[in-house]
Formats: C-alpha cells, sequence, structure tokens
C-alpha cells in the first residue's frame, strides 16, 4: 500500500476515534495531524520495535505542545493520536499462533509485540516528563 494512502487513513482512523471518545471539535484535526506524523515516523523507521517509541514520542512531543498552545489536557490529544500505532494485529497474531500450537512463533510475536507496547509506554512518560520539567506548576500559597 502506498505510504500516503497510509497516513491518510490513519488520519481519518484518529478522527474517528477522537469523535468517539467526544473530543472537542477543534481539536479533532490537531489529533489526526499528530497521528499522521506520527505514523509517518514509524514508517521512515520501518515498523521495527525502536519504531514504536520513537513515533510515540514525536506524538508525545506534539501532543504537549498543542495542549500547550490549546490550553488543553495533553492527554485529549493522545488518546486519539496514539491508536494508530497500538500493535492489536501482534496480540491478534500472538494468540492465533497458540490457539494453532506453534509456541515458537507465538512467543517470538507476543516478546516483539510487548517491546513495542513498552516502547509506546516509555515514550508517552518521558515526552510528559520533559514537559513537566519546563512547565513547573504553581505552589499555593500558604494561609496567614
Amino acid at each position: 500500500m502506498s505510504w500516503w494512502i497510509q497516513l491518510l487513513s490513519c488520519a481519518v482512523a484518529a478522527a474517528a476515534f477522537s469523535v468517539l471518545m467526544h473530543q472537542p471539535w477543534k481539536t479533532i484535526p490537531v489529533s489526526a495531524l499528530i497521528a499522521a506524523a506520527g505514523y509517518g515516523v514509524f514508517l521512515l523507521l520501518g515498523k521495527s520495535t525502536t519504531g514504536y517509541f520513537w513515533a510515540t514520542l514525536v506524538i508525545g512531543i506534539c501532543c504537549e505542545i498543542c495542549a500547550r498552545v490549546m490550553k488543553r489536557t495533553a492527554t485529549l490529544f493522545v488518546t486519539g493520536a496514539i491508536i494508530p500505532l497500538v500493535p492489536g494485529v501482534g496480540l491478534y497474531n500472538t494468540m492465533l499462533y497458540v490457539v494453532r500450537g506453534d509456541y515458537y512463533q507465538a512467543v517470538n510475536t507476543g516478546a516483539a509485540t510487548l517491546l513495542g507496547i513498552a516502547g509506546i509506554a516509555l515514550a508517552i512518560t518521558l515526552s510528559t516528563v520533559l514537559f513537566s520539567a519546563f512547565h513547573p506548576r504553581k505552589k499555593k500559597a500558604k494561609p496567614c
């Protein structure tokens, strides 16, 4: 499949999921563009295990920036934008191999899928921690 069709499909899927989650209308196109950008990084890195990390890091950083600019929470953008990267096919294939009795292939596919999920979780955490360091919370004033 052509790369531009994949990016367009990614943006449509992210927008549809954002609508399903009742995301504000003004933020849906932004989430879709961020999802397409992240998936583009994923495609450039050859859909590898490290590709999950770098693509999600791009998504996380873009979501944090857009959250600051639009004065919304970053979670609002991340929820829709991360959906195209979730390795659902890997999870499905792992269970399929288990049912068929091909345990060697199930372990290989399952390990690769879990590494992708770990990369996604690590990248979201890293982008959140980096931006919270640059944007400290206001301290409450002590009562007299």
